[in-house]
C-alpha cells in the first residue's frame, strides 16, 4: 500500500487501536490471555490490520516510537481489565532496542506480571545483542513466546537456556495437526517444542470441535476465530492467577490493580509507569 496517497495518508498513531483475541487453555476452555492486535481505523470507517500498518512503523527511523506506544497501550488495556493477561508483538530488532526494555523496566511491577511477549519472526543480525536483549526483558514480563514457529525455523530461533517460555505454531500447521499432508512431522514438532516448553499454542483454529484432538497430540493453548473472536476491550478476569503456567519463577505474579475508569490515557503514559 502507499502511504502517500491523499486518502489513505499513513497510519498515525492516533488513528490506530487495538483488538483483543483470545488464548484459552486446551485443557479447560477457559482464556487465559489475549493478544493485541493492531488496527488502523480510515477515516471512511475502514479497518485494516497490521500488514498495512507494520511496514511503516517498524522502519529504523520510527520503531523506537512505535515500541514505546505499543507497550504503553498494553499497560493501559491491562490497567482496564484487572486480573488479565495480554500478549504484545516485538520483533528482535525491537528486543534489541534500549526504548523497548526502557518501556518495559519501567512499567510498574502489577503490570509487568500481567505483560506477555511474542517475539515474531524475523531474520536476526546481530545475534549477541538479541541474547543480551532477550535475557534483559524476561525480566520485566510475565513470559516471552516464540510466534509462528514452522517446521524449519525452531532450532534456529532457540537455544538451550534461553529465556524462552513457549512457542505458537503458525497457522499454515494446523492442517498437518489436524492429520493432513506432514500430519507425523507435525506431531513430532509437537513432542519436541513439550520437551522444551509447558507452552505450545495452536493458532488458526476455526472449529472447536478440534480441541480434543490438538489436546491429544500435546497442545496446550488454542487461539483462532474458532475459539474466539478479537473483541474491544479485554473481558474481565474470574481469575486473577490464571495463565501462569509456565511461566518463569523470576517473574512477578500478577496482582489486581482495582476498579480502572473508561480508559483515556494521556500521550505521556502515566498511570501505568513507575514514578
Amino acid at each position: 500500500m502507499k502511504y502517500d496517497t491523499p486518502a489513505l495518508r499513513y497510519p498515525r498513531l492516533q488513528d490506530l487501536t487495538h483488538q483483543f483475541q483470545p488464548i484459552e487453555s486446551a485443557a479447560t476452555g477457559g482464556a487465559e490471555w489475549h493478544e493485541a492486535l493492531v488496527r488502523w481505523r480510515l477515516p471512511d470507517g475502514t479497518v485494516r490490520g497490521p500488514l498495512d500498518v507494520l511496514p511503516f512503523w517498524l522502519s529504523p527511523t520510527r520503531s523506537d516510537t512505535f515500541t514505546r506506544f505499543t507497550v504503553t497501550r498494553a499497560a493501559a488495556a491491562l490497567l482496564d481489565a484487572p486480573g488479565s493477561r495480554l500478549s504484545i508483538n516485538l520483533s528482535p530488532s525491537q528486543v534489541t532496542q534500549p526504548s523497548a526494555l526502557h518501556a518495559l523496566r519501567t512499567l510498574k511491577p502489577e503490570l509487568q506480571g500481567r505483560l506477555v511477549v511474542e517475539l515474531t519472526e524475523q531474520q536476526i543480525h546481530n545475534l549477541d545483542a538479541y541474547w543480551q536483549g532477550l535475557e534483559s526483558l524476561r525480566g520485566d514480563c510475565a513470559m516471552v513466546l516464540l510466534d509462528d514457529v514452522t517446521f524449519d525455523d525452531l532450532d534456529l530461533r532457540f537455544r538451550k537456556g534461553a529465556p524462552i517460555d513457549g512457542i505458537k505454531l503458525d497457522r499454515s500447521l494446523l492442517p498437518a495437526l489436524l492429520g493432513g499432508t506432514y500430519h507425523q512431522r507435525a506431531v513430532d514438532l509437537v513432542q519436541d517444542a513439550r520437551e522444551r516448553f509447558d507452552i505450545v499454542v495452536a493458532e488458526g483454529v476455526e472449529d472447536p470441535t478440534a480441541r480434543d484432538h490438538l489436546a491429544g497430540l500435546g497442545v496446550t493453548h488454542l487461539q483462532g476465530f474458532g475459539i474466539g473472536r478479537p473483541v474491544a476491550r479485554i473481558p474481565q478476569s474470574r481469575n486473577a492467577s490464571a495463565a501462569r503456567a509456565g511461566a518463569h519463577p523470576g517473574a512477578p505474579h500478577p496482582k489486581p490493580v482495582g476498579n480502572a475508569p473508561e480508559l483515556r490515557l494521556p500521550a505521556d503514559g502515566s498511570n501505568v509507569h513507575n514514578d
